[in-house]
């Protein structure tokens, strides 16, 4: 066998193997996608609304309304994932940093990105009204 016929032969195994190991990771996507869901409805949920898991949490931001507009505009999910996972790192009270982490926080993050502002039957909450700039400060007496 010649040697430019071996190096097809050595690429068509190649490209074979990756095809079969492409294959595979699908379903563990999926597997990931379902435990996400799962560990966000159950620790993400009683904070944040997102129709999909069925969550009406008011504490924290509707996710659908979140992500919407960015997915409307052309954002990438994978870009929205790596933006939820910064967020769990980095997040400001009253949600805690680092609720989850390592597979767990990849797991949630890919959730969201999957499915947060996909349904056109979020339900919008209203913005809260700001505070009236002419009220008096409230006094405290010790």
């Amino acid at each position: 066998m010649g040697r430019a016929r071996r190096g097809l032969l050595g690429l068509a195994l190649l490209g074979g193997v990756l095809l079969v190991a492409g294959c595979g990771s699908s379903s563990k996507n999926a597997d990931d996608l379902a435990k996400g869901k799962q560990q966000f409805t159950n620790l993400c949920g009683g904070c944040h609304m997102l129709q999909d898991a069925g969550t009406k949490g008011t504490t924290g931001p509707n996710l659908d309304d979140a992500f919407g507009a960015a997915r409307d505009a052309g954002f990438h999910p994978n870009g929205m994932k790596q933006l939820v996972e910064q967020w769990i790192q980095m997040a400001q009270p009253p949600m805690p940093r680092n609720l989850v982490s390592g597979q767990d926080a990849a797991n949630i993050a890919a959730y969201i990105a999957s499915v947060a502002g996909t349904s056109g039957q979020s339900q919008v909450r209203p913005t809260p009204t700001p505070p009236d700039p002419q009220a008096r400060p409230v006094k405290f007496h010790m």
